[in-house]
């Protein structure tokens, strides 16, 4: 049993019930596993040497050791994690105070195949389990004298393509019992999977929502994020506006930016159109480049123009300075490198 995966009520279950222990054993493997993040039962002290033994025999602490490390100019820092099948997954750590915002991936790929995006370019290989997702952020902890205070679901993989998975994470990382990351300072992104955001949106606690848009012409967005076809514009913001409605939470928009491709005033205006009754801030991003797609960077006049439409017909417009571009752990960057043959 793989027992840094499970949430609180499910350790609950498999100590009492699978095990036959005492319940409050749940209580102190938790505080021991997400709040002192130890890495073995043995590790335990105020457990008996006899139930470390039998913990010991019936599971499994989850712990990744990054095998690269690459820090950049503005302090960003991506990890590459080894997993037990030598599948090899990235996240990254950025450093923005008083913030440490912690970059998670929920999959090994990604199913999306989203046309500028490394991940999406290189295919999907499998979801990752709840205490391997978990497992990334204490290894970002462990790396850091700070205390991560953000945590973003925008790394490898699309989130709710492995919801199962990334709900249990949601609920560990959150417990007050454990390393206590409060829902309002956790984002989920997503690029709009049928069902998805509904599933997020029943979850007790209040986690932002961020969605990659990055066209409101449909046309213009299947060419960028061909899975849109499973879910058209009009039913996107359908959900968006459910989302906000019952969390009353604000969402995030992402837009990344792309030469000749969503960067126009036309765009500008769709976008202008779609946002209008939402509440939402836009957060604008400069496309970073992804060896072997067909695409490049606006330069800054576009970005600009875009950007001074957009403001004040929408409510809030950013445009969000890249991190970490300069060793591709940047939006989009993640992932092994494709090359068109």
């Amino acid at each position: 049993m793989k027992v840094s995966g499970l949430t609180f009520a499910q350790l609950k279950k498999w100590v009492a019930v699978d095990l036959g222990m005492k319940p409050y054993r749940a209580q102190q493997l938790f505080s021991w596993i997400h709040l002192k993040r130890v890495i073995s039962f043995h590790q335990m002290t105020d457990i008996s040497l006899s139930a470390r033994n039998r913990l010991d025999r019936a599971g499994e602490i989850t712990a990744l050791e990054s095998c690269d490390t690459i820090a950049a100019d503005d302090g960003t820092v991506k990890y590459s994690f080894a997993l037990e099948d030598s599948e090899v997954i990235e996240s990254v750590l950025i450093p923005d105070p008083p913030r440490l915002t912690a970059c998670l991936s929920t999959q090994a790929g990604c199913r999306c195949g989203c046309t500028f995006c490394q991940t999406g370019r290189g295919g999907f290989r499998r979801n990752l389990r709840t205490d391997e997702i978990v497992a990334q952020l204490y290894g970002l902890q462990s790396s850091s004298t700070d205390r991560i205070t953000n945590v973003v679901f925008m790394g490898m993989g699309e989130p709710m393509d492995n919801f199962p998975a990334l709900r249990d994470a949601l609920s560990i990382i959150s417990d007050d019992r454990g390393i206590c990351i409060g829902a309002r300072k956790i984002t989920v992104s997503t690029v709009g999977i049928p069902g998805g955001i509904e599933k997020l949106m029943q979850l007790d606690s209040q986690y932002g929502l961020a969605v990659s848009l990055h066209s409101a012409v449909e046309s213009t967005r299947l060419k960028l994020v061909p899975v849109a076809k499973a879910l058209p514009l009009r039913e996107l913001k359908r959900d968006m506006k459910d989302y906000i409605s019952r969390k009353g939470r604000r969402i995030t928009l992402e837009y990344c930016l792309i030469a000749g491709i969503n960067d126009s005033l036309e765009e500008a205006s769709a976008l202008a159109e779609f946002a209008g009754d939402i509440e939402c801030k836009i957060n604008l991003l400069i496309y970073n480049p992804v060896e072997g797609a067909p695409y490049r960077r606006p330069d800054i006049e576009s970005v600009n123009r875009f950007m001074h439409y957009l403001y004040p017909r929408c409510q809030a417009v950013m445009l969000r300075r890249s991190r970490g571009s300069d060793i591709a752990a940047a939006c989009g960057q993640l992932g092994p490198a494709v090359r068109n043959d």
